[in-house]
C-alpha cells in the first residue's frame, strides 16, 4: 500500500485543527469537530487529535484480532487516561474530533468514519462508493469509548480495489486527507 498524506489547514494553526498519518497497513486522519475554544483541557486540540491518531494507528496494526470500531474505542480510553485529573473530561468544550481510518486485513480493507468524513473506495472495475460517518451529538470521538460504537464501518474486499481516499473535513479547511494505492500484493496484518 502506498499512502499519500495531504494535512492542510488554515495557514497559522494546521497543525492544531488536523492529523494525518500512515503506515504500509493503515491510514488514520482526525481533524478538530469544533472550532469553539477548548475547555476543560489544558493540553489543547492539538495534543488531543495527535495522541488520537497515533494510538488509534498502533491499535490498527498492533490488534488484528479486534474489530475496527473496537480499536477505536481502545484508542478513546487510552487518550482518555492521559488527560490526568487536571482536565475536566465531562466539560462540554473537551476536545472532540472527526476520526476516519482504514486497515488492510488479510485480503480485506475495513474501513470506519466517525464525523463528517469520507471513505472513498476506488474500484478496479466499476464506480468508486462513498461511505459517511454519523451527524449530530453523538459524531465525534471525545472522551467517551462508547462513542465508537456509533460509527460508520465497512469492508471491500482488497482484490477489487485499485486505492481508497479518507478525508475528515471537521473544521480543517480544505480537508486534511489521505490516498492509498493498493499494489498486488498488498501488505497486510495477520
Amino acid at each position: 500500500m502506498h499512502a499519500e498524506v495531504v494535512v492542510e489547514g488554515p495557514k497559522n494553526d494546521s497543525a492544531e485543527r488536523a492529523f494525518a498519518l500512515a503506515t504500509p497497513e493503515a491510514g488514520v486522519v482526525v481533524a478538530a469537530a469544533s472550532t469553539e475554544p477548548v475547555g476543560g483541557c489544558g493540553h489543547g486540540m492539538g495534543w488531543f487529535l495527535r495522541r488520537l491518531g497515533v494510538h488509534l494507528l498502533a491499535r490498527l496494526t498492533d490488534r488484528p484480532e479486534r474489530g475496527i470500531a473496537d480499536c477505536l474505542a481502545d484508542t478513546i480510553a487510552e487518550t482518555a487516561a492521559l488527560h490526568g485529573a487536571r482536565c475536566d473530561l465531562g466539560h462540554e468544550a473537551t476536545p472532540a474530533a472527526t476520526v476516519v481510518a482504514c486497515r488492510v486485513l488479510d485480503h480485506e480493507v475495513q474501513y470506519l468514519v466517525l464525523g463528517p468524513g469520507v471513505v472513498h473506495l476506488h474500484h478496479d472495475r466499476g464506480p468508486s462508493s462513498r461511505m459517511t460517518g454519523p451527524d449530530g451529538p453523538l459524531a465525534a470521538a471525545r472522551a467517551r469509548p462508547g462513542i465508537a460504537a456509533y460509527a460508520g464501518v465497512g469492508t471491500a474486499r482488497l482484490y477489487s480495489l485499485s486505492g481508497a481516499s479518507l478525508a475528515a473535513d471537521g473544521t480543517a479547511r480544505p480537508p486534511a486527507g489521505i490516498t492509498l494505492t493498493f499494489g498486488s500484493p498488498a501488505p497486510a496484518i495477520r
